[in-house]
């Protein structure tokens, strides 16, 4: 799935020891897990009618006319709009099929399916869908799309922390935690929906990387691949977790190298079922000043160096391994970057074998949303990791803080464990549905579509960890973790995602933060 998330200002003080540690055990939490699937199963349940985000342009009286008909039969359809997607990839979203016959209720269902799953192709920027009543029961439908700009060669800019908060408040906003470069990508490479992305990024660390996929390369459309490959090397290592918070060590040279290399098979069915199986190969080089045994006990104040023997497990500095990753997905909403109804689900299991890093490990996550009135919606999300052994390197125990499993208002740490889970609860509202009119004059971009919602949420989570280490003094391992707060997000054309919050947690802390998504 794509995300980029990230987040301003602040919270005000380390987390302290807050009364009495509650301990639980994984098979405790699970409930977390499934009651966020048993929502996202349940919303099949849910109409997923209604405009699509940030907006579906279509005809007023599209399926009025039709009421009283017993079947409406399709006699044509006309595509316009798609210079650069080939007829055929536009033509696999499309619900309704020329020369079939559909019950009023059908049609304005598969009407609608259409709309949102050419929008979910991440391929254009509005989508409409016409009908001309022929007479009896019969309809031509034109099926208009306006298509994105693909290709973006733009210079690259980005805060290498894992969001702004972290970077301004513990950093100082310091460039040096900075990756600066070219970046080159082509969201439309053949028309196929293939995608390219090539990086030459220097600043905090030197990368150079490059991937590809083609998800439609057989005749039925449903099976395609990805391959990729890249190189990157930087001067400072998290080499620790100390207070919840991660502690990185800084050499005058090189501290880290790291060579990747995946090839993937894809297979889509329809447009809602999606599987991978990935084989990837990492090779991980540290300094070896890194992986020394600690001589001092700790806590400690952090020094320019901070030796960690079980970053790689027995002083290891070298490591390399195979990933065998199979993931599913189950996309049911009517918009995936910021569904208003329907679900989705994601689900996944890596194996990982070589230099001492060998581990299994499960996760996924889901999301559920429904329209509980007009422009008032509820949205539940929920993720979970699961790694069976508990005895891992540092390497290998990144949980909260990363990737979907992350909590509101606890941006500024980071857990770690074998097992974590997370459920959130989200109303929102919708407050505005407005355009903007494009001062550059371009046919396709004349009204920039802008949608806001206010919203309040509220987040619990835990995450289990058999070996944390007092000394570290980490106090959120192994403690039932609840936050909440209030925001306004902003949506608007190329799944472009701003959301502004005021959280609070446990601890007694509350702050302000910014998170933004984006596909580019």
């Amino acid at each position: 799935m794509r995300h980029t998330f990230t987040y301003l200002l602040h919270l005000k003080t380390p987390v302290e020891a807050a009364g009495a540690s509650y301990i639980m055990r994984p098979l405790h939490i699970l409930f977390l897990v499934f009651l966020g699937l048993t929502n996202s199963i349940n919303a099949q349940l849910i109409n997923v009618g209604g405009d699509n985000v940030p907006e579906l342009n279509g005809t007023a009286s599209d399926t009025a006319f039709h009421k009283s008909a017993d079947k409406i039969a399709i006699r044509k359809i006309t595509l316009l709009g798609n210079k650069r997607t080939k007829s055929f990839i536009v033509m696999r979203e499309v619900a309704l099929k020329e020369g079939n016959a559909y019950t009023p209720i059908e049609f304005e269902k598969k009407l609608r399916l259409t709309k949102e799953q050419l929008m979910n192709t991440t391929l254009f920027i509005t989508v409409a869908v016409d009908t001309q009543l022929l007479g009896g029961n019969e309809v031509d439908l034109t099926v208009e799309v306006k298509e994105r700009w693909y290709l973006f060669p733009v210079p690259y800019f980005k805060v290498i922390d894992r969001n702004w908060n972290v970077w301004i408040n513990d950093y100082k906003a310091s460039l040096d935690r900075t990756n600066i470069g070219l970046k080159l990508t082509h969201g439309n490479t053949s028309g196929r929906n293939d995608k390219l992305n090539l990086f030459i990024i220097g600043g905090y660390t030197q990368q150079l990387s490059f991937n590809y996929s083609l998800p439609y390369l057989d005749k039925k459309l449903t099976k395609g691949y990805t391959t990729g490959f890249g190189y990157s090397r930087n001067r400072e290592v998290n080499t620790i977790t100390l207070r919840d918070k991660q502690v990185f060590s800084k050499l005058p040279d090189f501290a880290r190298q790291t060579i990747k290399a995946d090839v993937g098979a894809t297979y889509r069915r329809g447009s809602d079922l999606r599987m991978a199986l990935r084989l990837g190969y990492v090779r991980e080089k540290f300094d070896t000043t890194l992986v020394q045994p600690t001589s001092f006990p700790l806590p400690i104040p952090l020094p320019a160096i901070l030796p960690n023997a079980e970053l790689l497990g027995n002083g290891r500095s070298t490591a390399s391994y195979v990933d065998l990753n199979y993931s599913v997905s189950l996309l049911k909403a009517d918009y995936n970057p910021y569904p208003l109804r329907g679900y989705k689900i994601d689900l996944y299991a890596v194996a990982r074998v070589g230099s001492g890093l060998t581990m299994f490990q499960i996760g996924g996550n889901s999301t559920t949303a429904m329209e509980i009135m007009k422009n008032t919606f509820l949205n539940f999300q929920s993720a979970f990791v699961y790694t069976p052994n508990q005895t891992q390197p540092y390497y290998n125990l990144k949980m909260m803080g990363y990737g979907a499993l992350t909590m509101q208002g606890l941006e500024n740490y980071v857990v770690d464990g074998t097992f974590g889970a997370m459920f959130r609860m989200t109303p929102k509202y919708q407050l505005l549905n407005f355009h903007i009119r494009n001062f550059v004059k371009n046919k396709n971009y004349n009204d920039i579509p802008v949608r806001v919602f206010l919203k309040v949420y509220g987040n619990i989570g835990y995450v289990f960890n058999s070996n944390n280490n007092p000394e570290l003094e980490n106090m959120m391992p192994n403690k039932l973790l609840h936050t909440a707060g209030f925001g306004i997000d902003f949506i608007t054309i190329y799944d472009v995602v701003l959301k502004l919050e005021y959280s609070y947690n446990q601890f007694g802390q509350k702050g302000f933060f910014i998170r933004t998504a984006s596909d580019f």
